[in-house]
């Protein structure tokens, strides 16, 4: 598949990284260049990527819809676009593929705000980026943060256990050691201390310039983030508040940590609380735990209720046809 860039269609952005370490902070200084527009957590390939194959070979028209209306509902749900026709999709549609609906909401994405280049920003897509890299070319910003404030601020945000929490910024790490030679790794810490270097470096590797406007992206974040309190530090400027944010948890908690997360503090900078740390192997979790971590992050919002609908419903939907459907399935690739 030739996903190459024309000048008129510079490549996607993608930023990725651990959960509650920035990513949607350095999205919206994205977001503030006048040729960047980035897309807020579109989490396309966790959606679609493992229920590929039942849509069936996407080069027959019927099959390539279907997967177009199934991500027309997910920005009607996201709410970040209002969603483009289907019309719209098969009239920027570079290739009937996989990757080339995405690059058409992207593109669509950037078109509506008046912008030449399109990005996406999903923590998430990181488990991703073998394809990503392999199909797109484009540049992957990979943001990080120190493990104890990414564990002490998902646990305050989604009610994840000590070691759910754990584990989410150890996979993190393990993903950005595999690809750590073909990403620009920014560290949070480093963006909220010397936010002009960091920036500037940004955006030299994705090869743009660096705008002062940039750095006013407290001024124009969407209402769909402001009202959610997770998000409220988007409505300032950049400080250094949260630095050591982890010094509230339990000093066990920490100690765990630190252990858990021994290789990737090491290899990233981060100095441990006490003198030696020996590091240990985390468990495998269990699927009871899983599955209670997953309540705790549902909890009593709505929001995050109607977003898993979604989900579920297109994963059931298209299993059900499958089942019913005498339609061989299609290998996407």
């Amino acid at each position: 598949m030739d996903l190459a860039p024309q000048k008129e269609n510079p490549p996607p952005l993608f930023v990725v990284g651990s959960p509650r370490s920035g990513t949607t902070l350095f999205s919206q200084i994205l977001d503030g260049h006048s040729r960047i527009a980035m897309y807020h957590e579109s989490h396309y390939y966790p959606i679609f990527r493992t229920e590929l194959r039942r849509y069936g070979d996407l080069r027959i028209s019927r099959n390539l819809r279907r997967l177009i209306e199934d991500v027309r509902e997910v920005t009607r749900v996201q709410g970040f676009i209002a969603p483009p026709s289907t019309n719209d999709f098969l009239e920027i549609l570079h290739e009937p593929t996989f990757e080339g609906v995405f690059l058409a909401l992207l593109r669509l994405y950037a078109k509506t705000h008046g912008k030449p280049r399109s990005g996406d920003k999903t923590p998430g897509h990181h488990a991703y980026l073998a394809e990503i890299l392999e199909k797109f070319g484009g540049p992957v910003i990979y943001i990080l943060r120190d493990p104890r404030d990414v564990v002490a601020s998902v646990q305050k945000a989604f009610g994840t256990s000590l070691d759910g929490s754990i584990r989410i910024w150890n996979h993190a790490f393990n993903d950005y050691r595999k690809f750590s030679s073909r990403v620009h790794l920014l560290r949070y810490e480093d963006l909220v201390t010397e936010p002009r270097n960091t920036v500037e470096g940004a955006c030299a590797y994705i090869g743009e310039s660096c705008e002062a406007e940039m750095f006013n992206f407290f001024e124009r974040i969407p209402p769909r983030l402001t009202k959610r309190p997770i998000f409220k530090k988007l409505t300032r400027q950049l400080d250094q508040e949260s630095l050591g944010a982890y010094r509230g948890l339990a000093p066990e908690a920490v100690k765990r940590i630190e252990a858990c997360c021994a290789e990737g503090m090491e290899a990233l900078g981060y100095p441990f609380s006490a003198a030696t740390v020996k590091s240990v192997a985390m468990p495998a979790p269990s699927r009871l735990g899983f599955v209670l971590d997953r309540l705790r992050y549902y909890g009593v919002d709505w929001k995050r209720w109607r977003r898993g609908w979604m989900r579920w419903k297109i994963m059931l939907r298209l299993r059900l046809r499958g089942i019913f459907s005498k339609e061989p399935l299609g290998a996407n690739s």
